[in-house]
């Protein structure tokens, strides 16, 4: 049986792909990045995250965290943002 090799793609060629809007795609990805990584940094659990934000599973968080970008909105990342005290700035480029 022969293996399917797939060329990594970048967020756009993937943006494309899925027929979602790049930026929004690019924002949500970046969103995760940075608070997975300060979960990572702060030792909080995916389960302890959920308990931090009204409204929001362990089980979503693990959605997220795996990278399921649609399941969350730019909103509600923000708001898991500012739950875990980090402060985010947007810039137009």
């Amino acid at each position: 049986m022969k293996g399917i090799k797939r060329k990594i793609q970048s967020l756009e060629e993937l943006a494309e792909e899925w027929g979602i809007d790049y930026q929004t795609f690019k924002i949500k990805t970046e969103l995760i990045d940075i608070i997975k990584s300060h979960c990572e940094e702060h030792g909080i659990s995916q389960r302890k995250l959920a308990a931090m934000v009204p409204q929001l599973t362990q089980d979503r968080v693990s959605k997220i965290f795996s990278g399921q970008v649609g399941h969350m909105t730019i909103d509600k990342l923000v708001t898991i943002a500012s739950a875990l005290e980090i402060k985010i700035s947007l810039k137009a480029a």
